[in-house]
């Protein structure tokens, strides 16, 4: 258990960066604001992990600016990590712009929760201390 949440600490410091029901949003309005992390979940080769921020020593907050920027605020372990990206929208993902790379990303909005999906990040780190991770959604609440 303690390598999946140092796995899931090391893909949110590396990406710098999750429910659905029958009425997901997705306009680019429905996400400006701010969004704290309130849960990860993963599909891993011990099976399906949900756990709190707070269990994995981190929080991470996103704040969706009307001008298409976003500042991302990670802590790990007690160590912010601040930066300003861009952001846009397209067919149910987002897309972050961070020093010339970008991270396109499927999310869905359902009220004040956002998911975002992050397996498309995980491929290159297919596996880490014996635990395989195949699906990692972030879990956001609109604050």
């Amino acid at each position: 258990m303690k390598r999946l949440i140092l796995l899931l600490m090391l893909l949110s410091i590396l990406t710098s960066c999750k429910k659905d029901d029958s009425n997901p949003v997705t306009a680019d309005s429905g996400l400006i604001g701010t969004w704290v992390l309130t849960s990860v979940s993963g599909s891993t080769s011990q099976g399906p992990v949900t756990i709190t921020p707070a269990q994995a020593n981190m929080s991470m907050t996103i704040v969706f600016n009307s001008n298409k920027t976003c500042e991302l605020t990670v802590v790990t372990n007690g160590q912010p990590t601040n930066e300003t990206d861009t952001w846009s929208t397209s067919n149910g993902k987002v897309t972050f712009n961070s020093n010339g790379t970008s991270y396109v990303l499927p999310y869905t909005l359902t009220g004040s929760k956002a998911d975002i999906d992050f397996s498309s990040l995980i491929t290159s780190i297919n596996s880490t201390g014996g635990v395989t991770v195949t699906s990692l959604i972030f879990e956001f609440t609109k604050q």
